[in-house]
């Protein structure tokens, strides 16, 4: 099993972005240590694997922050995922992902959103697949995304329509996601595929800030006792 990460800079704002904590559970884990929260106008992105053979799950988490000057957009994503299995009994894997995010400027408000959107494959018709995907933005739970073969057929295509509204304060806005798939591959090769899904948006709209104001901006995801603090009681919830 093994959790690479890469890092990319996304603009010129100062500092290294970080990237999102990440733990796998269930049929295979693995997990990524947790880090500092990501500054404006920075990306990154955690890729993960584990098994072999027909038994293996392999993805990427991507995230970022953008901001233009008057709005801000994070994303934290689920992204080139594939989890295969040929168990003869059910079997289950977990995702959860948690991410902090530098808020430019002062917030006049925010919403979140998030879908879900990818197929399972199936040998035969005894075979099944279930998703259930929750997300918390701040203190907000946005509605809950849920999949199931028997009702939705082979296509996974899940949204929760309007976005949600979503009270913040203070300088860091947090994501974060969970991730809950069964399969009944009855002993045959059957899989679960998100090649492009998995999203969690954020937009915010705020106070346009001084362009003095920016050059600080980047450094400020090294400032990361209050994004442990929030992960830790996001994790005691």
């Amino acid at each position: 099993m093994k959790i690479a990460s890469f890092v990319a800079i996304l603009a010129t704002a100062a500092g290294i972005a970080q990237a999102a904590q990440v733990n796998v559970t269930g049929a295979h884990t693995t997990s990524a240590t947790g880090n500092n929260q990501i500054g404006v106008n920075q990306a990154a992105q955690n890729s993960f694997s584990a098994g072999s053979g027909s038994n293996f799950v392999t993805g990427v988490v991507r995230f970022s922050n953008t901001f233009d000057g008057t709005s801000q957009v994070l994303e934290l994503t689920l992204t080139n995922f594939t989890w295969s299995s040929n168990s003869a009994t059910p079997v289950t894997l977990r995702i959860d992902m948690v991410q902090d995010y530098t808020v430019a400027g002062s917030a006049v408000s925010a919403t979140g959103s998030h879908q879900l959107n990818g197929n399972a494959v199936f040998a035969n018709s005894s075979q099944s697949a279930t998703v259930v995907a929750n997300s918390t933005h701040e203190s907000t739970a946005l509605p809950v995304l849920s999949y199931n073969s028997g009702v939705d057929g082979n296509s996974i295509t899940k949204g929760q329509g309007a976005t949600t509204s979503v009270a913040i304060s203070g300088g860091v806005y947090t994501i974060a996601a969970s991730y809950v798939f069964t399969l009944s591959a009855n002993g045959a090769v059957a899989s679960i595929v998100l090649p492009d899904s998995g999203v969690n948006n954020a937009s915010l709209t705020l106070v346009p800030l001084p362009p003095a104001a920016w050059a600080g901006l980047g450094g400020l995801a090294f400032v990361g006792g209050a994004s442990v603090a929030r992960r830790r009681r996001l994790a005691r919830a």
